[in-house]
């Protein structure tokens, strides 16, 4: 029986029976998969650890009779257990897991996108910058590694470099006065473009080097709402939870 050894992180785990477990894992090899745990739920077990929601580990896999893995073996890389200590970080944490989970196919690898969760849980846990930044920053960055870039040069509609007043979520890029447009819709700053601009510029481990003033960040904010409910005409759960808290 073949096996698969790749790298990963667990976005969710599920009990099954009374002490197996079936986790989600995005992995560097094979993109979104479904595996199962057998016994993981025993107190002793082998797979205790790196079968828990937010581990990044080294799996071993074994296809099962259907389109899910079964784990085989487990070496945790880190379990990002501080991430629980504060309710804000975690609440972040969890919808970092769950966008990407959505966003990432099954069986199709990206490993841009796994690399910039990781990045994103690191900088999470580290406390260096604003939480809903951090996060602002991740969203941007993974549209665009998704295929949804937004367009920051000149206006998308008519190529005025002039006067880029506002974001379209719906074109996906800055209009000019000229082409404004009521709907989707938000006021965008000389200051935020070029923040988005660097945000999509930079490499991954430059991502999480700046802090903004509040304005700016209120603007990515409204953008990055916009945006990303145009384009993937989803409601995340748990950025239901972060509204309220």
């Amino acid at each position: 029986m073949a096996e698969l050894k790749t790298k990963g992180i667990i976005v969710r785990e599920m009990p099954v029976s009374e002490y197996d477990k079936r986790v989600v894992i995005i992995t560097k090899d094979k993109g979104k998969i479904t595996a199962f745990a057998r016994g993981a739920r025993k107190p002793n077990s082998a797979f205790l650890a790196g079968t828990q929601i937010f581990s990044y580990g080294e799996y071993v896999l074994y296809k099962g009779k259907s389109s899910s893995y079964n784990i085989k073996q487990v070496q945790l890389i880190e379990p990002f257990h501080n991430i629980r200590n504060d309710i804000d970080v975690l609440a972040y944490g969890l919808y970092v897991l769950e966008f990407s989970e959505y966003v990432i196919q099954e069986n199709i690898p990206n490993n841009r996108l796994m690399k910039l969760m990781l990045k994103t849980l690191q900088v999470l846990v580290a406390d260096i910058i604003n939480h809903e930044l951090i996060v602002e920053i991740f969203e941007i960055k993974a549209m665009s590694y998704i295929g949804y870039t937004p367009y920051m040069k000149d206006c998308i509609n008519c190529g005025n470099s002039n006067n880029l007043h506002y974001f379209d979520a719906r074109m996906g890029g800055v209009v000019c006065d000229n082409c404004f447009n009521n709907k989707c819709v938000v006021n965008i700053s000389s200051s935020t473009i070029y923040t988005l601009k660097y945000i999509l510029a930079s490499p991954i481990e430059k991502l999480y080097s700046f802090q903004v003033e509040d304005n700016i960040k209120q603007e990515l904010k409204n953008i990055t709402a916009k945006f990303i409910d145009y384009h993937l005409n989803y409601k995340f759960r748990s950025l239901d939870f972060l509204i309220h808290l």
